[in-house]
Protein backbone atom coordinates (compact mmCIF):
# COMPACT_ATOMS: atom_id res chain seq x y z
CA UNK A 1 0.00 0.00 0.00
CA UNK A 2 0.96 3.73 -0.33
CA UNK A 3 1.25 5.57 2.93
CA UNK A 4 0.60 9.55 2.53
CA UNK A 5 0.75 11.69 5.50
CA UNK A 6 2.17 15.60 6.40
CA UNK A 7 6.62 15.50 7.37
CA UNK A 8 7.65 16.65 10.67
CA UNK A 9 8.30 20.22 10.73
CA UNK A 10 11.80 21.45 11.16
CA UNK A 11 11.44 25.40 10.82
CA UNK A 12 13.09 27.77 8.65
CA UNK A 13 16.41 25.82 7.54
CA UNK A 14 19.32 27.35 5.79
CA UNK A 15 21.58 25.51 3.09
CA UNK A 16 23.41 23.07 5.21
CA UNK A 17 20.50 21.51 6.87
CA UNK A 18 17.83 21.29 3.82
CA UNK A 19 20.15 20.49 0.76
CA UNK A 20 23.17 19.31 2.85
CA UNK A 21 25.55 22.11 1.14
CA UNK A 22 29.02 22.63 2.47
CA UNK A 23 30.24 24.97 4.16
CA UNK A 24 33.11 27.73 3.81
CA UNK A 25 36.44 28.04 5.20
CA UNK A 26 36.64 28.60 8.83
CA UNK A 27 40.01 29.94 8.94
CA UNK A 28 42.05 32.76 6.99
CA UNK A 29 39.75 35.34 7.65
CA UNK A 30 37.03 33.87 5.79
CA UNK A 31 33.72 34.90 7.12
CA UNK A 32 31.60 32.78 4.43
CA UNK A 33 31.19 29.93 6.83
CA UNK A 34 27.33 29.05 6.47
CA UNK A 35 26.55 31.63 3.61
CA UNK A 36 25.26 29.74 0.51
CA UNK A 37 27.98 31.80 -1.54
CA UNK A 38 27.35 33.00 -5.22
CA UNK A 39 23.83 32.38 -6.11
CA UNK A 40 23.72 33.73 -10.08
CA UNK A 41 25.99 34.77 -12.76
CA UNK A 42 26.74 38.64 -13.36
CA UNK A 43 25.39 40.89 -15.66
CA UNK A 44 24.31 38.23 -17.84
CA UNK A 45 21.32 37.15 -17.24
CA UNK A 46 21.48 39.99 -14.30
CA UNK A 47 18.97 37.42 -12.24
CA UNK A 48 19.17 34.56 -10.04
CA UNK A 49 17.25 31.62 -12.06
CA UNK A 50 14.40 29.75 -11.02
CA UNK A 51 14.26 26.91 -9.00
CA UNK A 52 17.49 28.03 -6.89
CA UNK A 53 18.28 26.04 -4.20
CA UNK A 54 17.53 28.74 -1.11
CA UNK A 55 17.08 28.71 2.93
CA UNK A 56 13.28 28.14 3.86
CA UNK A 57 10.73 26.30 5.25
CA UNK A 58 12.20 22.35 5.61
CA UNK A 59 9.82 19.61 6.49
CA UNK A 60 5.68 20.30 6.84
CA UNK A 61 4.69 19.30 3.68
CA UNK A 62 2.43 16.22 2.44
CA UNK A 63 4.87 13.13 1.64
CA UNK A 64 4.11 9.51 0.28
CA UNK A 65 5.50 6.39 1.45
CA UNK A 66 5.21 3.19 -1.94
CA UNK A 67 4.92 -0.17 -1.56
CA UNK A 68 4.39 -0.72 2.46
CA UNK A 69 3.26 -3.98 3.35
CA UNK A 70 0.18 -4.89 5.55
CA UNK A 71 1.51 -6.68 8.63
CA UNK A 72 -1.48 -7.37 10.80
CA UNK A 73 -5.21 -5.68 10.65
CA UNK A 74 -6.29 -5.58 13.87
CA UNK A 75 -10.71 -4.42 13.66
CA UNK A 76 -11.62 -4.30 16.80
CA UNK A 77 -8.98 -1.07 18.14
CA UNK A 78 -9.17 -0.01 14.28
CA UNK A 79 -5.41 -0.84 13.74
CA UNK A 80 -3.55 -1.21 10.50
CA UNK A 81 -0.09 -2.23 10.69
CA UNK A 82 2.41 -2.26 7.88
CA UNK A 83 6.06 -2.73 7.36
Amino acid sequence: INVTGKSIGKGFSGLQKRYNFARGPMTHGSKNHRAPGSIGMGTSPGRVLPGKKMAGQMGNKMANIKKLKIVQVNNDENILVVK
